[in-house]
């Protein structure tokens, strides 16, 4: 199979546990990012994507507002999560 380069930006701690891992097993960066996107795109097939929970993101103002909020949860939603 073909190789391909390609630029990309990591955040500063995924850099940091790639170049532990890379020197505590002797791997390759590119070895171990080929085998985490394999894992990846492995999983989008096999799991549906309903099952599939996507990340929210929210700027610091709303997470400030939000963080501390004490809301109980709906019955309906505590029925969804027991079944």
């Amino acid at each position: 199979m073909g190789m391909v380069s390609f630029y990309t930006q990591l955040e500063e701690e995924n850099k940091i546990k790639l170049d532990k891992l890379s020197s505590l097993k002797g791997l390759k960066k590119n070895f171990i990012i080929n085998e985490a996107l394999k894992m990846y795109f492995d999983s989008l097939k096999d799991i549906p994507e309903e099952y599939i929970i996507k990340p929210i993101y929210v700027d610091e103002q709303e997470f400030e507002r939000i963080k501390d909020l004490e809301v109980k949860p709906t019955e309906s939603l505590i029925k969804l999560l027991n079944d």
